[in-house]
């Protein structure tokens, strides 16, 4: 059985480091979300809650930042940060977030917008806040370790039309559908089924095309990840 790194592999983190001396403290690493994607389907209310949760011993300051993802997937892709109220198609509320030690709070995230044949992305920052260095605590070396949530908001009619061919040694990935398809915990194996060379995951969006160079000539096998859930899939 091919071991799963779905849940780890997609919970993305970025981290600020503020260089002063070599003295850290763990207290703001205790920030956590309790899940890395958020899906909000046409058929189902059109609001989640996600989890922030303090593990630490202190009060945590939390921000919580909407960004717009145009052009998903491809060399122009941009994230636009979500500020004209006017224009807001995604809410995330509260923005601002004060958390007691050992406690937890919810983010509710909303669709204000009604669902069409596109599918919407979002990327949601939840970064922790640090309070300003007190006079006699001098130089430190401050690690933020922030999240980054991937909002999914299904078309009305999603419509999975995923074309995956393999060519010798190349592996190539067209998503003629209007919804998007995870690829992951990829393996191609030798002909005894032994010496197995894993393949990274990819996320394809509608419009997109991922095309990859293997290590042999031999079938691949992948976990497809869509709106219907999960299924195994192995090229010829």
């Amino acid at each position: 059985m091919r071991k799963s790194f779905r849940n780890l592999s997609f919970l993305r983190k970025f981290t600020a480091v503020a260089l002063a001396s070599l003295l850290a403290s763990s207290t703001w690493a205790d920030i956590f979300v309790d899940r890395a994607i958020v899906r909000l389907g046409a058929d189902k209310p059109p609001r989640e809650d996600v989890k922030v949760i303090n593990d630490g011993s202190e009060v945590g300051y939390v921000s919580v930042e909407v960004f717009e993802v145009q052009n998903p997937g491809t060399e122009s892709e941009q994230r636009v940060r979500v500020t004209d109220p006017d224009q807001v198609k995604l809410l995330a509320s509260p923005s601002k977030l004060m958390i007691p030690p050992n406690s937890q709070k919810l983010v509710r995230i909303v669709n204000l917008e009604p669902a069409n044949d596109q599918e919407r992305i979002y990327r949601i920052n939840v970064t922790p806040v640090l309070p300003p260095l007190q006079e006699d605590q001098g130089s430190v070396v401050r690690v933020v370790v922030a999240y980054q949530l991937l909002v999914i908001v299904d078309p009305t009619e999603p419509r999975e039309e995923l074309e995956i061919r393999r060519q010798g040694y190349q592996l190539k990935v067209t998503n003629k559908g209007n919804t998007n398809v995870l690829l992951s915990d990829g393996e191609q194996c030798d002909e005894q089924g032994e010496n197995c060379v894993q393949i990274p995951a990819h996320r394809v969006y509608p419009g997109n095309q991922w095309q990859i160079d293997l290590e042999r000539d031999a079938p691949v096998a992948f976990s497809l990840t869509s709106h219907t859930g999960v299924r195994e899939f192995r090229t010829k």
